[in-house]
This record gives C-alpha cells, sequence and structure tokens, in this order.
C-alpha cells in the first residue's frame, strides 16, 4: 500500500504567520518566552487546532502539553514526538517553521493516511528554552 499526500504550503504558510503572531516582535522575530502570556497563547492555539481535529489534549503538573491520538491497538506502547512552543527573547520568525512542518507532517501521517497501530502522544515540553532567572 503506498500512501501519498502533499503539504499544503497555503496552510502551512498560514499557521506559521497565525504562530509568528504570537509574540511578534517590530524586527520580524518571536519573544515568547516560556510561561508568558505569549507562551500560553501559541499553546492555546496548538491545543485549539489539535482537538479541531479530533486529537485529545491534556496539561500535566508541569504544564508540559500533551496531544493524544489513539492508535488501532490500546495494549501498545504510544509513540513519543518532542517539541516546545517558547522561544529565546530574540527568537526567529523561522525557528516555528520546524513545529509547524512536524504538526503538517503529523496530519498527514495521522489524520490523511491509515490509523496507526500504536498510539501517539505529541509532548510540548513547558520551558525548554526558559532564558528567565
Amino acid at each position: 500500500m503506498t500512501l501519498v499526500s502533499e503539504i499544503d504550503g497555503e496552510r502551512l504558510l498560514g499557521r506559521l504567520d497565525a504562530f509568528a503572531r504570537i509574540g511578534a516582535t517590530p524586527a520580524g522575530g518571536v519573544n515568547r518566552q516560556a510561561f508568558s502570556i505569549e507562551d500560553r497563547g501559541a499553546r492555546r492555539l496548538l491545543a485549539e487546532l489539535a482537538l479541531a481535529r479530533g486529537f485529545a489534549v491534556f496539561q500535566d503538573a508541569m504544564a508540559n502539553l500533551f496531544i493524544r491520538r489513539e492508535g488501532t491497538d490500546a495494549t501498545l506502547p504510544p509513540l513519543l514526538i518532542g517539541s516546545h512552543l517558547d522561544s529565546q527573547p530574540t527568537g526567529g520568525r523561522e525557528a516555528m517553521a520546524k513545529l509547524i512542518q512536524t504538526a503538517d507532517a503529523r496530519r498527514i501521517a495521522f489524520v490523511e493516511c491509515a490509523r496507526t497501530r500504536a498510539p501517539t502522544r505529541k509532548l510540548h515540553v513547558a520551558g525548554a528554552l526558559n532564558s528567565r532567572q
């Protein structure tokens, strides 16, 4: 079985722009420091996108954000994929491209293609790039 899909460039850029507006700086970068209002806004946007696609979303006591999709075999351990939404104070807009591309790849693999046997968990680590003291 061959599974072929294309990334929707317009949607990808639209999502990149939506995330880049959260904490945007006048120089075109992003300032979305850990646990800031901007970081919480990006986490909220990601959760809304995930919920709209039928994924389960939850946050643990350490503020790590998990996005879950069940597989066809609940006895298998989940595949865990990790990332973050915070930035350094002078982070660039392109820093978010990797996150959005990963999300688009997940959409292709897990929504448009055959369901995976194992459940998947997408973890967004809280404070991964924490520059605060």
